[in-house]
């Protein structure tokens, strides 16, 4: 794009819309701003566009006729009033991270998936930079595309996070190594069906060259038809199969025949961890990664903060923070992982999806020996507690309250798992102010 002879409007004015305003006017575009929200940090967003020459407008259905492009955030769906008013005047909509992905000089590697994204994407990231690689971390793992690509060089390596927000509205984008981890439901509030769903989700691989990689889950079978989608080169992961990439076989990690290392080297060693690494070893391989190097780098990491993060020991009870989990699939996941009596908060912003098999993994477990719920979602999650015949479940007002009514039926040898099962915008603006103010009420008892 000849940026110094279009008009933008960004909107939305988060993280995201900062950063896509920001980068437009250092490319000399004219930029025009929009956001009705009132929150402290949209205003403070606008007060600095505006003094860096953004124009702030309140009606967009008057921009669509001197505006020439919208940006929309990953906040803003593809079927909002704004979007549908653009598209019927025939303007270009793109999101926030084709606008950073047509402005990159750098090799992408991107990896999308309902469940693990952020794990997989730090795995990867360390690898390379432990190998002496420059790569830099950004995508829906907290730094926008857009406010790195001034700083990335062509020797870089960048390690992007993409949910499917942000695939809604890319056409263009290619990354180098496009992986995908799993589909599971979520997000339906917004995309409606999981066909849907699984759609956008296609689009990470949809656009690949036979000179780019697509890094595909064989044991899903929905991500495992996506090689049929796509030109790249497929490699596929899998726990079961000896697969064309790597596969775990008895007690080892192969790629293509080639031991690499065993599973108890390996700090993580739960199941979706173990598919987690073995994505990793995919796109390192696909970088030309020595063995030493992925091995050395796989078998040292720790997990991600937020994600089955052990927080302290409170009176002999243990506390786990999980606030990653946002969706079913995830927290059915940390249900299986436990190994003591449990005490499980679960709750949050009401997202619409079906908790069916995660209350019937909750009675059947042998661990949860009562279940909190709190949050917006509480109402819809009781119903299912209460249909799938789920004992010793409560609701409480407030997570606060929650959590420390969680540590109240908590003995000595107990554990409390925060894994709510949904996101947090509900009374938090992410998953990780939730896991935050978790750890501060935790850090607070004696």
């Amino acid at each position: 794009m000849y940026y110094k002879n279009l008009s933008f409007l960004v909107a939305g004015l988060q993280k995201s819309g900062l950063s896509s305003a920001e980068l437009l006017i250092s490319k000399g575009a004219t930029v025009f701003i929009y956001d009705k929200r009132q929150s402290d940090i949209v205003l403070k967003n606008k007060e600095k566009l505006i003094s860096l020459g953004c124009v702030y407008i309140d009606d967009y259905e008057k921009a669509v006729e001197f505006c020439d492009v919208l940006v929309v955030s990953p906040g803003v769906p593809i079927d909002s009033d704004i979007c549908k008013v653009f598209k019927s005047n025939q303007k270009r909509i793109i999101g926030e991270t084709e606008l950073g992905f047509i402005n990159s000089v750098t090799p992408i590697v991107s990896v999308t998936g309902t469940n693990g994204k952020t794990t997989v994407c730090n795995m990867i990231h360390k690898c390379l930079l432990s190998s002496g690689v420059s790569s830099v971390l950004a995508g829906n793992v907290g730094y926008p595309l857009t406010s790195k690509i001034n700083e990335l060089k062509d020797k870089d390596i960048c390690v992007l996070e993409v949910s499917s927000y942000q695939l809604e509205t890319t056409y263009l984008f290619c990354p180098h190594i496009s992986v995908v981890l799993n589909i599971t439901p979520d997000h339906l509030e917004r995309h409606y069906s999981m066909e849907n769903y699984a759609l956008v989700k296609s689009k990470a691989v949809i656009p690949l060259r036979e000179s780019e990689y697509a890094v595909l889950n064989y044991d899903d079978e929905i991500v495992r038809d996506f090689s049929k989608l796509t030109r790249g080169n497929v490699l596929y992961f899998s726990l079961y199969e000896k697969v064309n990439g790597a596969y775990l076989d008895g007690d080892k990690i192969f790629f293509n025949g080639e031991e690499l290392f065993e599973v108890k080297d390996l700090s993580l060693k739960e199941s979706h961890n173990l598919l987690n690494a073995l994505a990793t070893v995919c796109a390192l391989k696909a970088l030309k990664i020595s063995n030493e190097d992925i091995k050395k780098s796989l078998c040292s990491f720790k997990g991600v903060k937020h994600r089955y993060e052990e927080v302290r020991v409170v009176n002999g009870v243990k506390f786990i923070n999980d606030s990653k989990s946002t969706n079913e699939a995830s927290s059915i996941t940390a249900v299986q992982n436990l190994k003591s009596p449990t005490v499980l908060i679960l709750g949050g912003a009401d997202k619409g999806l079906d908790y069916t098999n995660l209350f019937s993994e909750i009675k059947n477990s042998c661990h949860i020996k009562h279940t909190i719920i709190t949050g917006e979602s509480a109402a819809l999650m009781l119903g299912y507690a209460v249909k799938g015949c789920v004992d010793n479940v409560m609701t409480v007002k407030g997570f606060e309250n929650a959590v420390k009514t969680a540590y109240r039926l908590a003995f000595d040898g107990d554990t409390v798992l925060l894994s709510p099962a949904t996101s947090s915008f509900d009374e938090f603006k992410d998953y990780e102010e939730r896991g935050d103010r978790f750890v501060e009420i935790v850090n607070g008892f004696e």
